[in-house]
């Protein structure tokens, strides 16, 4: 009767509970009552106004099908956390707008939905606002309010661990408003398509040709990473003025998916490409490929200011915002960094404590991820085993500190018994697996659509 429904459906959490003893239970018991007092007197609240009934409203990994009687969330750890919603809570072709909203101890947020753009907004009126908010201090609402699920906010915790208040400020638009975003695409048939990648190929390959007889101002020339696409930069216009001023951005085809327009362009920070020097040698260009450690310092003195933590803070900012934000940009954000951070063997010797919370924060991650994410069709060879397999190797190596080491034998763990595959078998998946074929060159095996589940 608390006038809102857990939506089950949504967010595929781990429910599997397993027994534990009496002292345990009445331990973890204990433990939460203390919680919940240390909220009631530190907790803040999150009061949502004229909700109609049926619509999603969710907060970080709590998503909720509001009832008659839903007027908000109370109880919520002080800190950083994504509140979402969307007019209706079906999975399919519904848009998705959210925010980050970080609250202090006993902070109350006040919104109001707003039917003509399906949107939570600020109330117009601050003292209305200052009102509302004292009401929920004074437990007017307390009967409407839903609690926090605190069992759900250590992991929300190692979620944000490093997505600081100051670095969300820096990527989210200008309206603070993200928008559901997804992949871009127009209706250029599959045939065009190969052909305009085969004939770039070759435009590059004679580039290549003709790149020792000319001389660059630096001496560099930039080439494409066919794993990254380049993010935009803020010199670039902003969706979030078309979302303010009502207009439309203009597409880059007319069948461009509508649900773009007007996303909202999250600042993330640029990932470099890999880059080669003109006249180096073919060793020299093969280890800049191999190794970006050098783009990782780069990128650190640039974008962050020498502060390593602040790129972990990006990758799981760029995470939620795909996640929960289902949208797309994060997601390609998220996945740069991934593979940047992954192929850096040299600078984990330099700076250890960057590659102990980069398994950490992975592994919360990964953590999330379901348990055939590696055995499914559809989903085996995604980057994410890549990206695992890379980081352990490197990050196991005679010499390192115990602190980083052991994160990296946790991260192995998981990978054997969240997935059932071990990491040997794990560089045996994907697009990079050997191929064999007998002597007279038939029944050519490829290794990469094993299924290692089947093995003895």
């Amino acid at each position: 009767s608390r006038g809102y429904r857990c939506s089950s459906r949504r967010l595929k959490l781990r429910s599997q509970r397993t027994a534990v003893p009496a002292k345990a239970a009445e331990a973890a018991m204990q433990q939460r009552t203390a919680e919940v007092e240390r909220l009631q007197e530190r907790g803040c609240s999150v009061l949502c106004l004229d909700c109609p009934e049926g619509m999603l409203f969710g907060i970080d990994y709590a998503a909720f099908t509001v009832g008659p009687r839903f007027m908000g969330v109370k109880l919520v750890p002080p800190g950083l956390h994504y509140i979402y919603t969307s007019g209706s809570c079906e999975d399919v072709g519904v848009s998705r707008t959210g925010f980050f909203l970080f609250m202090r101890p006993q902070e109350v947020a006040v919104f109001r939905w707003d039917p003509a753009v399906e949107e939570l907004v600020r109330p117009d009126n601050a003292d209305e606002e200052a009102r509302y908010a004292d009401g929920v201090r004074g437990f007017d609402f307390d009967s409407n309010l839903g609690p926090y699920p605190l069992d759900l906010s250590s992991q929300w915790a190692e979620l944000t661990r490093h997505a600081s208040a100051n670095l969300v400020s820096r990527i989210e638009p200008v309206s603070k408003v993200i928008r559901s975003k997804r992949a871009e695409y127009d209706a250029t048939s599959a045939a065009t398509l190969a052909k305009e990648e085969a004939a770039a190929a070759a435009a590059r390959a004679k580039e290549r040709e003709e790149a020792a007889a000319v001389d660059g101002e630096d001496g560099m020339e930039d080439e494409p990473n066919p794993q990254e696409t380049p993010q935009e930069t803020p010199q670039q216009p902003k969706a979030d003025d078309d979302a303010m001023t009502g207009a439309q951005p203009q597409s880059k085809s007319e069948n461009q998916l509508e649900s773009n327009m007007g996303a909202g362009t999250l600042f993330f920070s640029v990932v470099p490409r890999i880059r080669k020097a003109k006249g180096e040698s073919p060793s020299e260009t093969t280890h800049l490929h191999l190794d970006r450690s050098e783009q990782l310092f780069q990128m650190l003195a640039k974008e962050y200011k020498d502060d390593e933590l602040a790129i972990i803070g990006e990758l799981q900012i760029a995470y939620v915002a795909f996640i929960l934000g289902q949208n797309y940009d994060g997601f390609e954000q998220w996945r740069a960094l991934l593979q940047l951070l992954c192929g850096c063997e040299a600078a984990v010797g330099r700076r250890p404590e960057l590659f102990a919370e980069l398994c950490r924060a992975f592994f919360a991650q990964l953590s999330q991820a379901p348990g055939d994410l590696f055995g499914d069709d559809l989903t085996k060879e995604n980057f994410m085993g890549s990206c695992a397999l890379s980081l352990i190797e490197i990050c196991d190596a005679e010499g390192l500190p115990p602190k980083l080491r052991k994160r990296c034998g946790k991260l192995r763990e998981l990978v054997q018994q969240k997935f059932g595959i071990s990491v040997e078998d794990l560089a045996l998946l994907g697009e990079d697996a050997p191929q064999i074929v007998d002597v007279e060159g038939r029944d050519l095996v490829d290794l990469g659509d094993a299924d290692f589940d089947d093995m003895d």
